[in-house]
């Protein structure tokens, strides 16, 4: 069962927002006490182990703390069913009702459970995994194999007759209990077990006034519905030879069995259809871990399980998947909102600008490509969280401006700054569209080329230079050198523009800027030129991306 579209209303910081799923994954991301929890909360209220109800809302929980604000939260399903929890809706006979509906009709826990969801907190506490919650991975996993477990059959080979596995179970079971665990006797040579569940027997009777032989009390060492409720995870250790039970292990034990229990989920390929909701993969992971864990929730959503999650690590997301990002924002105005990049948007962008008709499928694969490219893909990756962006070609620019920027005071960390190059200036233009379409503003650092006019060079480089300055309705084959909104060009190359002669490029050119240029007076002025423009650099307020009519 997949989430096809969420829809919330007057819950906590969120007035309104809509976010349209992924069927694979949903990565929530976003600074802290924007609102990415309640998102979270509103989802899992629905879907969670307890039946939704309005009985421990707060006045807080409402937008504003304002009553008059009705919250309600729609989950629409691929099945075309949706799950909405509501402070007033309408059944079919017009009567007014609150509380939770399916599809604008009455719905039961038992009904519920078909549209239910999987959720791993922040705890990673294994508890919360174990059998015994039929709302977990495990529990979910567990639960599929005891109902094969109860149909398995075998044949006795000295009867030659059918045996059902779970009687067998059951009759193997009783059999220890009794000769083993219930023999055990005090000083008096009493079966204590048997005297103990003998007094069980009777005095229950006796207080519900009936006769003993009409009720039966009996301990069982498994649950006759569920076999596999009572086992527990134990984990041995070589070096030791102990054994513990995997809840009294540390966190990132914990964690890594969770991990575990997800691979299983993925591979087992039994009656698992349902979400799976994760806040923060990352705790308890180093990065390589973090990256694999990434890889791990990639072939869970290949195999055809949605998963949702919020994380701040950029280990968990690349350029080439931005359809599964969802950058939450709040302000005072809409509180809570969502900015998501769609490819069938960029694709007809594509085409209304260039001609070219491609498909949803071919825009992601080419950003992929461009992100592979950029020889630093971990901040084309950081640049999702970042609150502003520069965008530059290459090497040599993501070198020497962190350093040029810390030459003359400006401390880009803390504005929020993350610097990202491109690959090329043929490549800025994409990633541009892309942050911007996150809602994510963006400044351009980009060389004109002036030298390539009237050689091989120049219609390959104005229509370069014409890609990028359409993004700021400027019309010109080659830019002029100046700190413009949004972009700074070169009319040159920045090489030009650093106060002394020189050929270099990337690590190079930094070891030689380093050594002649040293102080804040020295560098170059259109350092500082640039900052100012970056610093007041704000949030795009609509779309570059041109949309079919």
């Amino acid at each position: 069962m997949k989430i096809k579209r969420i829809t919330i209303q007057n819950y906590k910081s969120i007035s309104s927002l809509t976010i349209q799923c992924c069927r694979t994954l949903n990565a929530l991301i976003g600074e802290n006490s924007v609102g990415k929890s309640n998102i979270f909360e509103a989802v899992t209220w629905l879907l969670g182990p307890v039946y939704p109800s309005f009985s421990n809302i707060q006045p807080q929980d409402h937008y504003l703390g304002d009553l008059n604000n009705l919250i309600m939260v729609r989950l629409e399903f691929d099945d075309d069913n949706y799950l909405e929890m509501t402070e007033h809706w309408e059944d079919k006979r017009g009567n007014s009702k609150s509380g939770l509906n399916l599809s604008g009709g009455y719905i039961n826990d038992e009904a519920r459970q078909k549209y239910c969801s999987a959720y791993i907190g922040v705890d990673r506490n294994i508890m919360d995994y174990l059998p015994s919650n039929r709302w977990s991975l495990m529990g979910r996993i567990l639960q599929d194999i005891n109902n094969l477990f109860k149909k398995d059959e075998f044949v006795d080979e000295n009867t030659g007759e059918v045996v059902v596995k779970s009687e067998l179970f059951q009759s193997e079971l009783e059999r220890i209990r009794d000769e083993v665990l219930f023999s055990v006797k005090d000083k008096a040579g009493n079966e204590v077990m048997k005297q103990f569940v003998s007094i069980l027997q009777n005095e229950t009777a006796k207080q519900l006034n009936r006769k003993p032989e009409d009720l039966s009390i009996d301990l069982n060492l498994y649950d006759p519905w569920n076999f596999f409720r009572t086992l527990q995870v134990i984990v041995r250790d070589s070096c030791t030879h102990l054994s513990f039970q995997a809840s009294k292990l540390g966190m990132g034990v914990q964690a890594s069995i969770s991990i575990a229990i997800l691979k299983a989920y993925s591979q087992l390929k039994l009656n698992n259809s349902t979400p799976i909701f994760i806040d923060e993969p990352e705790l308890f992971l180093h990065p390589q871990a973090q990256r694999n864990f990434y890889r791990l929730l990639i072939q869970l959503a290949e195999n055809d399980t949605q998963i949702f999650y919020t994380t701040h690590s950029p280990n968990f997301l690349t350029v080439g998947r931005f359809n599964e990002v969802f950058v939450a924002r709040r302000n005072s105005d809409k509180g809570t909102y969502v900015n998501s990049a769609h490819p069938k948007r960029f694709a007809d962008d594509l085409e209304i600008r260039t001609g070219i008709q491609s498909t949803a499928e071919n825009i992601l694969l080419y950003h992929k490509n461009a992100f592979e490219e950029t020889g630093d893909t971990q901040k084309a990756n950081e640049g999702f969280f970042a609150k502003k962006i520069l965008l530059v070609e290459g090497q040599s620019e993501s070198l020497l401006i962190p350093y040029f920027f810390d030459l003359i005071g400006y401390d880009y960390l803390t504005d929020c700054l993350t610097i990202v190059r491109c690959g090329s200036k043929g490549e800025i233009d994409r990633f541009y569209r892309l942050y911007t379409e996150l809602g994510i503003p963006c400044y351009v650092l980009f060389d004109g080329d002036g030298q390539h006019a009237g050689t091989a060079d120049e219609k390959e480089t104005v229509k370069k230079n014409r890609a990028l300055l359409a993004l700021f309705n400027v019309e010109k084959d080659f830019p002029e050198q100046m700190a413009n909104e949004g972009y700074f060009a070169f009319s040159h190359t920045m090489n030009e523009n650093l106060g002394f002669k020189t050929s270099k490029k990337g690590l190079a050119l930094f070891i030689e800027v380093k050594n002649k240029i040293s102080t804040e007076n020295s560098v170059p002025n259109w350092v500082s030129e640039m900052k100012v423009k970056i610093e007041k650099i704000a949030a795009p307020e609509k779309s570059v991306l041109i949309r079919k009519q």
